[in-house]
């Protein structure tokens, strides 16, 4: 079961093939285009990896959190291995390349593989599900709704607050805990401090990762301190 949630995570992350470029917005949120962007005038113009042009006003972007994104991030699109080959080696006397993304979780994968049971599927006992806070609904349903993210679920079980959602590339799981920690930072400002579990699936309902938000960890991606990739990576859970 493991394996098969560890290959679900590869796929997920393999399928921006296409992603040349990455807009970071100043709310947080995350652009995947195929170039980098135009300026005109005062809107930033954006291919984007599907080949549509858009456009949206310049103020609005991060422009040196796009640069750093892009920076650390680029490239970070790897094939599949089998679990029999093995990554080719860096040649002799030529500079180590920055760690990307994919090969860092397949570190992680890795080192989780041994003595741990699988999540998910648990018994359902009566008394365990409660109500969802109507302000944590609310926060969520604000922030999910704007960012147009479509399949997410918020629940109550056994007083954890639990967030379900579906991604099917590395920019929906990116803007998922990009809307996330948003949603969580409007909390804190109206004094309801919440941690949050955090479910992905794909869209045939295979594991993707889950993750374990703190409204520290929420400050810190609204703010830009950490990455959405570096907290992908530091903190995926299978």
């Amino acid at each position: 079961m493991r394996r098969l949630a560890a290959f679900a995570l590869l796929t997920l992350l393999s399928a921006a093939t296409a992603l040349g470029y990455v807009v970071k917005l100043k709310d947080g949120s995350l652009l995947f285009a195929r170039i980098k962007y135009e300026v005109k005038g005062t809107k930033a113009i954006i291919t984007l990896e599907n080949g549509t042009v858009t456009q949206i006003d310049l103020d609005k972007v991060d422009v040196p959190g796009t640069e750093e994104y892009n920076k650390k991030y680029s490239g970070n699109v790897i094939a599949i291995d089998t679990p029999e080959q093995k990554a080719p080696g860096t040649a002799p006397g030529a500079p180590t390349p920055a760690m990307r993304l994919q090969d860092l979780v397949k570190q992680k994968l890795r080192g989780s593989a041994v003595g741990s049971a699988p999540s998910g599927g648990g018994t359902s006992e009566a008394g365990s599900w409660q109500p969802v806070d109507s302000l944590v609904l609310a926060a969520f349903s604000k922030v999910f709704d704007g960012a147009s993210i479509p399949q997410w679920r918020v629940s109550s079980y056994r007083g954890q607050t639990r967030l379900v959602a579906t991604a099917n590339s590395e920019e929906a799981v990116f803007n998922i805990l990009s809307a996330a920690a948003r949603a969580l930072r409007d909390l804190s400002d109206r004094g309801k401090d919440t941690t949050i579990e955090i479910l992905l699936t794909t869209a045939t309902n295979e594991p993707a990762g889950s993750f374990e938000m703190t409204p520290d960890q929420a400050r810190q991606l609204v703010n830009g301190t950490i990455a959405v990739g570096d907290y992908f990576v530091k903190n995926v859970i299978l």
